[in-house]
């Protein structure tokens, strides 16, 4: 196995190799140091490049090192290889979802206007609050770290409503689940929608002018997903005129976020810099145990956990 970067430990190579018996691991710090092992692996964990790629010719499996991956992780010849992907998906489906219930509470509470003025050392109350047990967050990709907002979301006595295309069970804390293609009638109904979707050319883009003007002018957009899922110009729009009430991003789109944009001087949002699983506990654990099991059950040719629908980076 080839182990290259991002997110690749020091420590995986003996891990490995006592994990799987008779694995030979092979440990890089730029891919372009992999070309000659590369054409003999039968696996490897990172980003593998086009030119990588095409190195290698007994490649059956590419374990990525994060859940969501996007278009350009996906070069043609992956996608046309009968090459499976793996992905670390539910390493940080808590820390996810504390991120976007911080969201909730800093708006819920007014916050992001205390925030504002204590800048200005201006003394000012701003009501009303928002009472969350009367209030309704609708959960867009109910996976892991939706599954967890939305319980948490619950917690706080507020319904729960979710929209996902593969789960069909409502999972702990939700009133309501149904499918992707409902997403729109239950819009309206939501005062925080918690986008939790991963990036996939479905949801590219799936936030935009129509799909906002759907929600309540009192409601906010949370996102801790990808950036590209909200088309940004017209979220500046909706907040502008006033036909959303704010919004609160971990991403965006482009990101890093250019220093002249009128996001971040846009009263109503809150930007953090996609520090959502940061200071995570247990990541390396969690990713490393997602590793392992997989270099296991790929020894003995067994299914593999977390696999990707390729066309879908999902």
């Amino acid at each position: 196995m080839v182990l290259l970067p991002p997110y690749v430990e020091p420590d995986w190579p003996d891990v490995l190799a006592r994990a799987v018996p008779g694995c030979r691991v092979e440990l890089f710090s730029d891919p372009t140091e992999a070309s000659e092992a590369i054409v003999d692996a039968d696996a490897a964990y990172g980003t593998v490049p086009p030119e990588l790629f095409a190195s290698a010719t007994r490649l059956r499996w590419i374990a990525a090192p994060l859940a969501g991956l996007g278009p350009d992780w996906f070069h043609p010849g992956l996608l046309e290889s009968d090459v499976v992907v793996t992905n670390m998906r539910g390493i940080y489906n808590e820390h996810l979802a504390q991120h976007l219930l911080g969201f909730v509470l800093a708006f819920s509470r007014r916050l992001d206007r205390s925030f504002r003025h204590q800048t200005d050392r201006r003394w000012q109350r701003d009501e009303p609050m928002i009472d969350l047990a009367s209030s309704t967050a609708l959960v867009v990709g109910v996976g892991g770290s939706g599954a967890e907002a939305g319980r948490l979301c619950k917690a706080f006595g507020m319904t729960v409503l979710g929209v996902d295309p593969r789960v069909t069970q409502a999972p702990a804390g939700f009133d309501e689940l149904a499918p992707a293609d409902r997403l729109d009638a239950l819009l309206p109904r939501a005062d925080f929608v918690l986008v939790t979707a991963p990036e996939t050319p479905q949801t590219v883009g799936m936030f935009d002018a129509r799909r906002l003007g759907l929600m309540k002018p009192t409601a906010y957009l949370c996102n801790i997903a990808r950036g590209s899922l909200v088309v940004t110009d017209d979220l500046v729009d909706a907040v502008r005129s006033g036909c959303l009430a704010g919004a609160g991003l971990d991403v965006v789109c482009p990101e890093p976020l250019p220093a002249d944009h009128p996001l971040w001087d846009l009263p109503g949002v809150l930007l953090t810099p996609h520090v959502a699983i940061q200071g995570a506990p247990g990541w390396y654990e969690r990713r490393t145990a997602i590793l392992v099991e997989n270099a296991q059950r790929f020894a003995a040719g067994e299914p593999l956990i977390n696999v990707v629908d390729k066309n879908n980076w999902f």
